[in-house]
This record gives C-alpha cells, sequence and structure tokens, in this order.
C-alpha cells in the first residue's frame, strides 16, 4: 500500500508541474500587437506592419475563460512611405493572420504581385508565416507563369522589430463570456 502512495504522490508533483509549465507558456506567448518593421532583402525602407489582434477566450473545461492565442485573429496591414515603384506598391496590402502549427500565418493575394517582362504585372500569392517570439518568419510567393514567365515559388526570410504600440489601446478581447455553464460569448 506504501509503494501505491508513493507512487501516486510522485505522479501528482509531475502532472501539476507540467501543468504550471504549461501555463507559464501559454501566459508568455499571447499575439503580437503594436507597429513592427518588416525586414527583407530587396524590401522597401521603411516597410511597417500594424497589427492589431482580435481574440475570443478558449473555453477550456468551462470552469473559466483561458486567454490563449489559439483564438486570436491578427489583422495586419502593410505600409511603405512611398507608392511610386512597383516593390514600393506592392508591399502595400492588408490581411489576417492565423496560428496554424504553432506560426501566425497570412495569405495575400496580390493583384499586381508579379512584374512582367513588357512593364505590366500579373497576380501573385504571398503567404506569410512568421514566429510569435524571434519575430522571424518566411515569405513564399507564388505566381502562375503568365505574360512569358515560367510558374515559380520563391521563399524569402524577413524579421520584424518592434516600433511603438498602437496608437489606439485595444481591447485584445473583447467579447463577454457569461461566467458559468455553457461558456456563451457575445
Amino acid at each position: 500500500m506504501r509503494v501505491i502512495t508513493h507512487a501516486f504522490a510522485v505522479l501528482v508533483v509531475l502532472f501539476g508541474g507540467a501543468v504550471a509549465v504549461a501555463g507559464d507558456a501559454a501566459a508568455d506567448s499571447q499575439p503580437l500587437q503594436g507597429v513592427y518593421a518588416y525586414h527583407e532583402e530587396g524590401a522597401p525602407e521603411g516597410t511597417t506592419w500594424t497589427v492589431t489582434p482580435t481574440c475570443s477566450p478558449t473555453v477550456g473545461d468551462l470552469r473559466e475563460p483561458l486567454y490563449l492565442p489559439v483564438g486570436c485573429t491578427l489583422h495586419v496591414t502593410s505600409a511603405t512611405p512611398a507608392q511610386v515603384t512597383f516593390e514600393e506598391r506592392a508591399a502595400n496590402f492588408g490581411g489576417d493572420a492565423r496560428l496554424v502549427a504553432g506560426r501566425w500565418q497570412l495569405v495575400a493575394n496580390k493583384l499586381e504581385g508579379t512584374r512582367c517582362p513588357d512593364g505590366g504585372t500579373r497576380p501573385s500569392t504571398d503567404v506569410y508565416e512568421f514566429d510569435n517570439e524571434t519575430l522571424t518568419g518566411t515569405r513564399t510567393v507564388t505566381q502562375p507563369g503568365e505574360c512569358g514567365l515560367l510558374p515559380s515559388m520563391e521563399k524569402r526570410a524577413f524579421t520584424l522589430t518592434f516600433l511603438r504600440p498602437l496608437p489606439r489601446p485595444v481591447e485584445r478581447y473583447p467579447f463577454y463570456c457569461e461566467p458559468g455553464g455553457l461558456r456563451a460569448c457575445w
């Protein structure tokens, strides 16, 4: 009986420690919010991303809402100081990023994302994937192969650097969830 009691005590301590570590990791991983400098080789200087999160509490086990980024969408606006060159115009877009396999993913379908040899433009799809903690990511550019170009896919690394908070405070979790029962949120 004493062996079973000791084994049970060890399991309780190990399980409690795992829950505490998981809780700390989740608490440290809040979604991005603010204005960030976007750095990519060949990208226009002064490109910024304005990131505004909208989150819904995760229900968990119905005792209390869990404020985790899995219930969030990041609204991203990319902007440059000027929109004169092709590169500057292509760097101005907006979209929503969602958490996919632990990384934020934003898909930007750009009407003028590819420059043709004759000077015209064609659509492209840019997929931005980035890590919340390291502020590093990759941009995958695909274009269907129009206007004399072969279909292609190119991966480019980028980083984000925090510049400043948003000009207006944002309520990260704007929904109210009733305190008991089904956890209905509105």
